[in-house]
């Protein structure tokens, strides 16, 4: 039955059919056979992925599941569009426009099928895509009288349309809908309409979700608190904060569970002040054990102003820098040196990455034996740390270190490499040429070539010209760019000349480099060496 809403819609679209209707002189539709859900889910896996740039492969699918009309295929997809981020929302809604000059015969049956009022649900979605204004001004109206929630975001889409008189019947219908939602379909709107917030005419929705988060009932903010969305999860508490809508509880909850970044942070520093003010600051304590820092180190600083230094103690050795320098600040007002709190944790037990990066932060060069002790933990990181801590005191020893390049973790030999660049002339020449090597591990590779590439000019070039048919893939882009690098911008202002043995080492490199750089470049490389311009020269 059709819709009194769009009768009169319906009727003027039913003047244009012998334009839209199907004719002879119409070209076959492009459209799959028999798709499937599966197929459905598997593309939509494939946008969300990241793998597929555009929605244009799924909808044709929703098309040809339009035309096939096959009850089940109908309820499936129905609950799969349910289920649709914002992200996909939006991509269709381009994408389906396009989807229908695939299948010019089935856009003007569908039209028809249109006015006649026998589109599904699904019919009624990819009609409110369609490229005539006509057409989706129908589906709008058709869309409105519908209580299913898949409805809601194709009309939170259309109500940015870009023609008035489509955009006007959609926010029409948006406003009875807001008037008295339901959960499911102020989630489904907020989703869509925050993802259009940016858009020309995105913003009336989007200000009257927020309204909902301000002024709405509890059970509508506790389901936009809890949706999957993380955007609207986000806007939601933020504007409860502001509105002053959330409690403790529910601040603690997001502070500690929600996987949204700044969502944990703003919640965190409202329940500690929420808890401060309430006079119930061991409230806050839960908050040690979140797995974001800035939110450990809020709870870390309230509780130290309220005179509790223990869990600032605890935090000596945290595994992130902002939470122990927040720590050592607490344990210094308390009158207490953080520095020799890290000695004592260092010398008494195998210690923790984090307690040696603070000795490295705190401490003096006469700490660097208790540092350099755990050169060889067991642990990775803490190799990497007691590399760094040695370098932050200024006491890093060339010779110990040169040895860790060929430590098996990327993370240490990054350290290492670091710490090695002031005596990069110092170093042994062939053994950094025998580590950058073919056969050694990747990260020592890097590590080498940094080193050398630290060196001097001509070191540099020689080793890129060397690596720019290397068989591994970073490698040679790594050279290649080096040296489009050294010649667009530090060539012009290089004065010196190389010479002797390093000189014919670059000319029989650039002989052999030249299939790869091609003849120009090698021309203008023999033209800063000092080669002159062929390679014959």
């Amino acid at each position: 039955m059709v819709p009194s809403l769009g009768r009169q819609l319906l009727r003027r679209l039913r003047g244009r059919l012998e334009v839209l209707g199907v004719t002879p002189h119409l070209r076959e539709d492009r459209l799959p056979l028999r798709p499937t859900a599966g197929q459905l889910r598997l593309e939509a896996a494939a946008i969300e992925s990241g793998r597929v740039r555009n929605a244009d492969e799924l909808a044709v699918l929703l098309l040809a599941v339009d035309r096939d009309d096959d009850p089940k295929l109908l309820a499936d997809t129905g609950q799969f569009l349910l289920r649709a981020t914002p992200r996909l929302w939006l991509m269709l809604d381009v994408a389906v426009r396009r989807a229908w000059w695939r299948a010019p015969r089935w856009s003007a049956a569908a039209v028809q099928r249109l006015v006649q009022g026998e589109p599904s649900p699904l019919g009624l979605t990819v009609a409110a895509f369609h490229s005539d204004g006509h057409v989706r001004e129908a589906a709008v109206a058709c869309l409105a009288e519908l209580d299913d929630t898949p409805a809601v975001p194709a009309l939170a889409l259309r109500a940015s349309d870009w023609v008035p008189q489509v955009r006007d019947r959609a926010r029409a219908a948006l406003e009875r809908r807001l008037a008295e939602p339901s959960g499911a379909a102020l989630v489904a709107a907020a989703a869509v309409a925050l993802a259009l917030r940016d858009r020309r005419e995105g913003r009336w929705l989007a200000e009257r979700v927020e309204a909902v988060m301000r002024e709405g009932p509890d059970e509508l903010l506790t389901a936009l608190l809890a949706t999957p969305d993380r955007l609207t999860r986000r806007t939601a508490h933020l504007t409860a904060l502001g509105a002053g809508r959330l409690d403790l509880e529910q601040m603690l909850h997001a502070a500690e569970h929600d996987d949204d970044l700044p969502t944990r942070i703003r919640c965190a520093e409202a329940a500690v002040k929420a808890a401060v003010a309430a006079g119930t600051v061991d409230r806050v304590r839960p908050l040690m054990s979140s797995g974001t820092a800035r939110v450990r180190a809020e709870a870390v600083h309230v509780l130290a102003r309220e005179g509790d230094i223990t869990p600032a103690t605890a935090a000596l050795a945290d595994r992130n820098p902002i939470v122990r320098a927040v720590a050592q600040a607490a344990l210094r007002r308390a009158g207490s040196d953080p520095a020799e709190q890290y000695r004592r944790i260092i010398t008494a037990s195998r210690p923790e990455p984090g307690a040696i990066a603070g000795l490295g932060e705190t401490g003096t060069a006469d700490d660097a034996v208790l540092v350099a002790a755990w050169l060889e933990h067991p642990r990775p990181r803490a190799r990497a740390e007691a590399v760094r801590a040695l370098r932050r005191l200024g006491t890093a020893d060339p010779e110990p270190l040169f040895a860790m390049l060929t430590d098996p973790s990327g993370a240490v030999t990054r350290q290492v490499t670091i710490a090695l660049r002031p005596w990069t002339s110092r170093l042994d020449l062939l053994r950094l040429r025998q580590l950058l090597t073919a056969g050694n591990p990747q990260h020592i590779r890097m590590a080498a070539y940094r080193l050398l590439h630290e060196r001097d000019t001509w070191t540099r070039l020689l080793v890129d010209l060397e690596l720019v048919a290397d068989p591994s893939p970073p490698m040679r882009n790594r050279a290649r760019g080096d040296i489009a690098t050294w010649l667009a911008r530090e060539a012009v202002t290089t004065y010196s000349m190389p010479q002797g043995r390093t000189l014919d080492a670059l000319r029989e490199q650039l002989l052999a480099a030249e299939g790869v750089l091609g003849p120009d470049r090698v021309r203008l490389l023999r033209f800063h060496l000092g080669l002159g311009g062929s390679s014959t020269t």
